[in-house]
C-alpha cells in the first residue's frame, strides 16, 4: 500500500478509529494525539498494510499498541516521580437520532447510553477493549483475535464476562428495562 491509499483509508476509516481512540483513552486530548499517532505510524508502515487483510482492524491494532506504549511509559514515569495521573472525564459527542421522539424519551435514552458507557469504562481493560472492538468498531470476534493476539475462544469468553459485569453494574445502580 501506498501513502495515497493511506488517505483513502484515513477518510474510510478515520471517524471509527477516532472514536476507538476516545473510548479506549477516555479523553479527548489524548485521542487526539493517539488518532494522530496510528496514522502517522500506518504512513511510515504502509508497505506492510494490504488492502485485502482488512486495513481498518490493522489500523485498530496500531493504536492499541501505541495506547499501551503510552500506558506503560505513564506507569513507569509515574514509579519514578509520583505524577498525578490526568482528569478522566470525557465528553462523548451525541449522534443524532433518525426517530423524533419526546423530550423524556431523549432524556432517558441518553442516561441509558451514559449508564451502559460508566459501565464498560470500570471494566479491566482485557474486557474494555474487546467489547469496544466488537460493538464500537463491529468487528468479528475473528479480528478482534487477530488484533489482540488472543485465540477467538478468549475474545469470546472476555466479551462474555464484560457483558455480565455490564449487566451486574446496570442492575446494582438500578437499571430496569
Amino acid at each position: 500500500m501506498e501513502i495515497i491509499e493511506v488517505d483513502k483509508l484515513v477518510n474510510l476509516n478515520g471517524r471509527d478509529i477516532y472514536n476507538f481512540c476516545r473510548q479506549l483513552t477516555q479523553n479527548q486530548e489524548e485521542a487526539d494525539e493517539l488518532y494522530q499517532d496510528t496514522f502517522l505510524k500506518a504512513v511510515e508502515v504502509c508497505g506492510r498494510i494490504h488492502k485485502e487483510d482488512n486495513p481498518k482492524s490493522y489500523l485498530m491494532s496500531i493504536a492499541i499498541k501505541l495506547w499501551k506504549n503510552r500506558k506503560r511509559k505513564f506507569a513507569w514515569r509515574s514509579r519514578i516521580a509520583m505524577i498525578e495521573s490526568r482528569d478522566d472525564h470525557m465528553d462523548y459527542d451525541e449522534r443524532p437520532s433518525d426517530d423524533i421522539h419526546s423530550p423524556e424519551h431523549e432524556l432517558l435514552k441518553k442516561e441509558e447510553q451514559e449508564m451502559v458507557r460508566r459501565a464498560v469504562s470500570r471494566l479491566r481493560e482485557e474486557y474494555r477493549v474487546p467489547m469496544y472492538l466488537y460493538y464500537a468498531a463491529g468487528m468479528s470476534v475473528k479480528e478482534i483475535g487477530r488484533i489482540l493476539h488472543r485465540p477467538e475462544g478468549t475474545v469470546k469468553s472476555r466479551l462474555h464476562k464484560a457483558r455480565k459485569e455490564v449487566k451486574r453494574y446496570l442492575e446494582v445502580n438500578g437499571y430496569e428495562r
